[in-house]
């Protein structure tokens, strides 16, 4: 981008205006700037120019607002010594003031952007690889919200100006600096409707969706509100820039710093799921592309893939690997990804960088195809599917199509198929929580990582609705022993023996809380070889042939005629060898007949009379798809290492005789304890004040019982006149707050600070109020049930006006005499009725395998 002349003068607002034709010669005006509307001598505003004058346009940009941000001193704690970190400090403040609005940011370095092994890898002059891990740094990315508006967010970076985006209530607003490296220099300030981008869609079919997925449920028979895990989860990222993009952009340093602004802002859109998202490896193509990149999105994706597991698994440790293309797909695809392939080896997807001017763009669509490899489905397949935000206000991620807004949030469809998905065993890489020391800078409170010295992170204090966590100090609230975790419920940890994580099939095994840890203990499963319907147990699944053909070629597969197991194919079908009847392998190539071939995939056929024998062709095509390990092959033999072997093979001789028949041995060969007892070997019972919730409700019912008991001794005594009766005393004592809590609407509890009561002697009855009423206050109380924890909420309450006394009589009263009194047996007060439980929402069905799905922006014509 060319250097722009010096802008106006500050002291003048400036108009949105419109884009103009670009000149062959002569100066112009910058799109979206024209001359100011108001002469000078106008109005002042300290933000803005005041005459506008000619400089470069943004060729990305059809119109544009300048504005010059402020930035806002901070608080000074104490005096301390200078340091380079003072450059990025942790939080900062700006003003923005444009034409219609005055917006200030508050900003909070992302700390958790990158981890502590974070490497780069580049081609060095001599074309030598170079893999250099960074240490330590400090960046310049941010995360934050508009001051005054509840529903907003920002995501910016401040290393040379502000670039990026922020949020304000339905609109959303891109900054990028005109001039220079400064803050406080000409940006631009323009909505995302007016960014000049390729109209992109998803080039993940309709039809691979549904097999992947399943038939697709109306939106009005699934839960509005499926609560997503309590705990977060993490997903370790690795980018990949080829040299297209690298050229685009010029240098490794202009590659890593868009990449930080892109993974910052999928991070911020993934929050809201209780998902954090952090870059763990980038590597720049900036000598040659190391696969084909093609204008074929399918081709792309299937060579990035094969490299993935060919260059990166196994030597770098991650969750996810995204290619980011400065190639043109074909038609308006701008991102491709698999299905459900979270965790597995098609764990990843390509993106088109379709709006080079601000990284916003490409960050929709790599957090739409991450959606996907979440196992997402298109918000447009789901009937009713319900977005809190309109299609032409940006709409949701899993939007099949971008339009000229960035998308805001996930739809409650998105939510419900990401909790279906996360019930999967193979999403187990999700769970694991980055370790402090992996991530860079020191431990921030707020950022939802639980760090060195922390208790709890619940985020910031304006977004922590952990009533366990204090969110100012990363601690545990007063009283509280935890504040998440499946064994963790009402800020107490759950005692041993409870349930915390059901079983899924019958390869499963159920874990409960030991008492001591609010997290469930690791999801372990049944032995490896324990029978399951149509086969045997190995790591958590029943592979089956019948499942395995359905999964690569659709439902109406099925496993092929037995001819075809006593043939094997040459590579590269190029044949095959004579039949071997007496040999025939069940466990070597997988043979399916029926069904679709998978689109992205190649495969070989063999004919004969009796039906057809089809075979995947694997990545490289030198091999074909196998028969998956511990698949049945006989009265107990399974399939290992590509042979049809006897059970023994993985199964450990009595096992399960090792734990004393107080439990059973999972995939790992160790004792499950049954509930109670305590491993490894199940031999002791657990502390008896963690066996359970069972004696606890026993010791409260044997004490409601005896208090009772006592009731009705003194209610007998009472009668039979064993009690004498209360007299008045000259010092009546004064009965404050408010009446018996169970009386009122709801169950709060009683504000302090009330309306003083009538002076009532504590055995004397009431007497009739004085005429003059006093206001009837409402009644504040926190949301609490009745088991909560022993930690105090402050109630806030107004008093009321003092209330009137009555005016003392004017002459003594007679003398009372005394009067026989008459006994009348009154029916107890009715107790409150209990509002009824809500009904539980129903389960939603699993999601299925792993097609590939991409994104393409609306074609709009300007």
């Amino acid at each position: 981008m060319a250097r722009p002349t010096p802008g106006p003068q500050e002291g003048q607002p400036e108009a949105w205006g419109r884009s103009r034709p670009r000149q062959p010669a002569g100066p112009h005006l910058g799109q979206g700037s024209q001359v100011s509307r108001d002469a000078p001598g106008g109005p002042l505003s300290p933000f803005s120019p005041a005459v506008a004058a000619p400089r470069p346009p943004l060729p990305h940009v059809e119109q544009y607002e300048v504005v010059w941000p402020r930035r806002l001193p901070a608080p000074r704690a104490r005096r301390a010594l200078p340091s380079h970190l003072d450059l990025y400090p942790e939080s900062v403040s700006y003003v923005l003031g444009a034409q219609e609005h005055t917006f200030t940011l508050h900003l909070r370095k992302n700390r958790d952007l990158v981890g502590s092994g974070y490497t780069e890898t580049y081609r060095a002059a001599n074309g030598s690889q170079v893999v250099e891990q960074v240490q330590r740094q400090d960046h310049c990315f941010y995360q934050g919200h508009v001051e005054g508006q509840q529903d907003s967010a920002a995501s910016l970076s401040t290393c040379a100006g502000l670039r990026g985006f922020f949020r304000a209530g339905s609109t959303v607003h891109l900054i990028e600096p005109l001039e220079g490296g400064g803050e406080e220099v000409q940006h631009a300030l323009y909505r995302a409707e007016h960014l000049l981008q390729k109209a992109g869609t998803c080039g993940v079919s309709n039809s691979s969706l549904e097999k992947a997925l399943g038939p697709r449920v109306s939106a009005a028979f699934r839960p509005r509100n499926w609560p997503l895990a309590r705990d977060t989860r993490y997903v370790e990222l690795y980018v990949v820039v080829d040299s297209t993009e690298f050229q685009k952009l010029g240098s490794r340093a202009a590659v890593r710093s868009r990449v930080l602004e892109v993974v910052n802002h999928v991070d911020k859109l993934y929050q809201e799921l209780d998902f954090r998202v952090f870059l763990v490896g980038l590597q720049i193509w900036n000598h040659r592309d190391e696969i084909h990149v093609s204008s074929n999105p399918d081709t792309t994706l299937e060579n990035f893939l094969r490299w993935r597991v060919e260059n990166l698994v196994g030597r770098h440790q991650h969750d996810n690997a995204q290619l980011i293309t400065g190639v043109d797909f074909t038609g308006t695809t701008v991102g491709l990804a698999k299905v459900s392939a979270m965790c597995s080896r098609d764990s990843g997807a390509v993106n088109q960088d379709h709006s080079l001017g601000n990284p916003v763009g490409v960050a929709s669509t790599m957090a739409h195809e991450m959606g996907h490899n979440l196992g997402m489905d298109h918000d447009d397949n789901i009937q009713g599917c319900y977005c809190p935000v309109p299609q032409e206000g940006g709409g949701c991620v899993m939007a099949a199509s971008i339009g000229t807004e960035f998308p805001k949030m996930f739809s409650h469809c998105s939510r419900t198929d990401l909790e279906v998905f996360m019930e999967k065993p193979r999403t187990a890489c999700l769970a694991n929580a980055p370790d402090p020391d992996r991530l860079v800078g020191d431990p921030v409170c707020g950022n939802r990582f639980l760090e060195r010295g922390e208790q709890c992170d619940c985020g910031p204090p304006q977004a922590c609705q952990n009533p366990c966590c204090n969110a100012t100090t990363c601690r545990l609230a007063a009283g509280a022993e935890c504040a998440q975790g499946a064994c963790c419920r009402e800020c107490r940890v759950t005692p041993a023996g409870e349930l915390c994580r059901p079983t899924k099939d019958a390869c499963d095994l159920e874990e409960y809380c030991d008492g001591q840890q609010p997290a469930c203990p690791e999801d372990v499963f049944q032995e490896n070889g324990t029978p399951c319907p149509g086969g045997y147990c190995y790591n958590g699944v029943c592979p089956s042939l019948t499942q395995r053909c359905q999964d690569l070629w659709g439902t109406g597969s099925r496993v092929a005629i037995e001819t075809c197991y006593a043939y094997r194919l040459s590579p590269g079908c190029k044949g095959s060898s004579l039949p071997d009847f007496s040999r025939v392998n069940k466990c070597g190539i997988l043979y399916c007949e029926g069904g679709q071939k998978p689109l992205e995939r190649s495969s070989c056929a063999m004919t004969f009379p009796t039906g057809t024998c089809q075979a995947l062709v694997l990545e490289g095509g030198a091999q074909y798809e196998p028969v998956p390990e511990g698949t049945r092959c006989g009265e107990d033999r399974i399939c290992w290492k590509g042979l049809c072997q006897q059970l023994q093979v993985y199964r450990s001789r009595n096992c399960s005789a090792q734990c004393n028949n107080h439990g059973v041995c999972n995939h790992k060969d160790e004792c499950h304890c049954h509930p109670g007892w305590a491993p490894p070997y199940c031999t002791e019972l657990l502390p008896q004040r963690h066996t359970g919730s069972r004696d606890l409700l026993v010791g409260v019912l044997m004490f409601v019982l005896l208090l009772a008991l006592a009731l009705l001794v003194a209610m007998v005594l009472y009668r039979k006149g064993w009690i004498p009766s209360c007299r008045r005393s000259a010092a009546p004592t004064t009965a404050k707050g408010l009446s018996n809590p169970l009386f009122h609407e709801g169950q709060g509890v009683p504000a302090k600070g009330g309306a003083p009561g009538p002076t009532i002697h504590p055995c004397q009855p009431a007497r009739p109020m004085a005429s003059a009423a006093t206001p009837k206050q409402p009644h504040f109380a926190p949301s609490a049930t009745l088991g909560s924890p022993a930690f105090t909420v402050p109630v806030y309450t107004r008093p009321p006006p003092q209330q009137p006394r009555p005016a003392p009589p004017a002459a003594p009263l007679p003398e009372l005499k005394p009067k026989q009194v008459v006994k009348t047996t009154l029916p107890p007060p009715v107790p409150p009725v209990k509002p009824g439980a809500g009904a539980a929402n129903p389960g939603a069905s699993q999601g299925g395998g792993p097609p590939k799905v991409a994104l393409k922006p609306r074609v709009q014509r300007r």
